[in-house]
């Protein structure tokens, strides 16, 4: 295969990225729904919804029925799963501009995922096949112990810490330019689970405990996330990078945050019993957790602004032109 073949392929790959459906016109031909005795022409009846040509139960409808149980009928969770892996950014786009039938529903996939990777880290590897990527159950703290009981709450919770950055520092891009607080919810989510699907990919990387493999693993999530941004929001790579700077940064302290208030003892035996402490250092520590996300989000807010100057002033000039 020449270099030219090569381009040709990652041009077609491109364009797939981009627009990956091919919807069927809808039927000329008369219909009649089996459902509510109603005549009608198109794909679906217009009074009850049900899909065109629902005839007798065959193999068919047997598969189907199996399949919609674990998610993999009708916008199939694999195939949400597989389209997050080749696409990140541009299923996501999708998702928020309103085309809802291209995706699992992500939070229900979030769960989903969450569920089979606790299970299988574990129970399945430790019980089953005598390997585990966990520490000593003996030396797991109370919030190690939360994690494990409520993985899919966890990962929700994770994720929810990068909203406001997000917000903040994506809202002029040229995709999605002020995309909404809700959104940002939805975009986060989609990104945990590709979080969790690259987890459960390098579990055999984690078993293996080396630092060279356990950072592998880390820098191809780290990439996935680069390439989701920039698919979804259309910055260049530069772009892309510095703004998810200050996301990741901002992100990371707002979740301390909410770790160490949610389990205080994870700093209670740290404390010397020293009143004088517990009165000025003890409060000067949670002024820092909370004021340090927000210093944070305020640079990376003023030098977004600096650098959305231009497109800042034309989208006023577009609003201006449109109300008038």
């Amino acid at each position: 295969m020449d270099k030219s073949q090569i381009k040709e392929k990652y041009k077609h790959f491109k364009q797939w990225q981009e627009k990956p459906y091919n919807y069927k016109l809808l039927s000329d031909e008369v219909q009649h729904c089996n459902n509510c005795g109603n005549d009608f022409t198109g794909n679906y009846c217009p009074i009850c919804s049900q899909k065109a040509g629902m005839g007798r139960i065959g193999w068919r409808s047997v598969h189907q029925g199996v399949m919609d149980i674990w998610g993999l009928g009708t916008r199939s969770l694999l195939y949400s799963i597989w389209q997050l892996l080749l696409r990140p950014g541009h299923i996501i786009s999708d998702y928020i501009d309103g085309k809802r039938q291209v995706s699992f529903p992500p939070v229900k996939m979030l769960f989903i995922v969450t569920i089979i990777y606790s299970f299988v880290v574990l129970w399945l590897l430790p019980n089953v096949f005598h390997l585990s990527i966990e520490e000593d159950a003996t030396d797991v703290t109370e919030l190690g112990q939360w994690i494990r009981d409520h993985y899919s709450w966890a990962m929700l919770i994770t994720s929810m810490c990068a909203i406001l950055p997000t917000w903040v520092m994506f809202r002029y891009s040229p995709r999605h330019s002020h995309h909404t607080i809700p959104e940002g919810f939805f975009i986060q989510v989609f990104f945990m689970v590709i979080w969790v699907v690259l987890s459960f990919l390098f579990i055999p990387l984690d078993h293996a405990k080396s630092p060279f493999l356990i950072f592998s693993s880390t820098l191809v999530t780290a990439v996935y996330y680069v390439i989701g941004y920039k698919q979804l929001f259309g910055y260049s790579l530069w772009g892309t990078l510095w703004r998810q700077g200050f996301v990741l940064l901002c992100g990371l302290l707002t979740l301390s945050f909410v770790v160490i208030a949610a389990f205080p003892s994870l700093i209670k035996d740290s404390q010397p019993d020293d009143s004088l402490y517990m009165q000025n250092g003890y409060l000067w520590g949670w002024f820092f957790l909370i004021m340090c996300p927000l210093f944070i989000l305020v640079i990376g807010h003023v030098v977004n602004l600096l650098a959305t100057k231009t497109y800042r002033q034309e989208y006023k000039e577009s609003s201006a032109r449109e109300n008038t």
